[in-house]
C-alpha cells in the first residue's frame, strides 16, 4: 500500500511540473491577427541558426502546438523547397517549453537551415514563415548567405525547436 502511495505522489508531482508543456485544451488556437513574428538569423557552421520571436498582439492568451508543424523560406515570391524536421534539445534555445502563450506575451522558437544546394544561392533577401495551426505568420530576417551545399543527395533541412518561455 505504501509503494502504491509513493507512486500516486510522484505522478501527481511529475503532471504538476509539465504543466506548462501539457496542451492549453481550454483556450482557443492563436490566430494570425494575434501573432507577430520577428527574428533574424545567423550563419553558423554550414548552416543558418537564429531564434525567432513570436508575440502575442491580443490580451488573450491563445494556445500554440508543441512547435511549428512548418518552417517556409522564401526569397521574393519563391518558397524554398526544404523539409521541416525537429530541433535536437541540445541546440534549442534556453527557456521552458510551453503550450500557450499569454496576452500580450512572447514566446521564441529557434530554427537552423542546412544543406542548400538549390537556386538562389549566395546573399539572399529571406523570409520565414511559421506554420501554427491555421496561423502562418512570416517575417523578413534580412539579407543572408545560403548555407552550404554538403550533399546533393539530401534534400535541405529546417530544423525548429519547440516553443519557449523565458525561465
Amino acid at each position: 500500500m505504501r509503494a502504491l502511495a509513493v507512486i500516486a505522489a510522484c505522478c501527481a508531482l511529475g503532471a504538476g511540473a509539465t504543466g506548462s508543456a501539457s496542451s492549453s485544451s481550454g483556450l482557443p488556437h492563436c490566430s494570425l491577427a494575434q501573432l507577430k513574428l520577428t527574428g533574424s538569423l545567423q550563419g553558423a557552421t554550414q548552416s543558418l541558426l537564429g531564434t525567432l520571436t513570436v508575440t502575442n498582439r491580443a490580451s488573450r492568451a491563445c494556445a500554440l502546438p508543441v512547435a511549428p508543424k512548418r518552417v517556409s523560406l522564401r526569397v521574393g515570391t519563391q518558397v524554398l523547397p526544404t523539409l521541416t524536421v525537429r530541433m535536437s534539445p541540445a541546440m534549442e534555445p534556453p527557456g521552458l517549453p510551453t503550450r500557450k502563450i499569454a496576452g500580450r506575451e512572447r514566446v521564441f522558437v529557434g530554427i537552423q537551415w542546412r544543406n542548400w544546394c538549390g537556386r538562389p544561392r549566395g546573399r539572399v533577401r529571406l523570409s520565414v514563415e511559421l506554420a501554427i495551426y491555421n496561423a502562418t505568420p512570416s517575417t523578413p530576417v534580412g539579407r543572408v548567405r545560403t548555407p552550404v551545399c554538403a550533399n546533393h543527395k539530401f534534400t535541405s533541412k529546417v530544423a525548429v525547436s519547440r516553443f519557449k518561455i523565458s525561465p
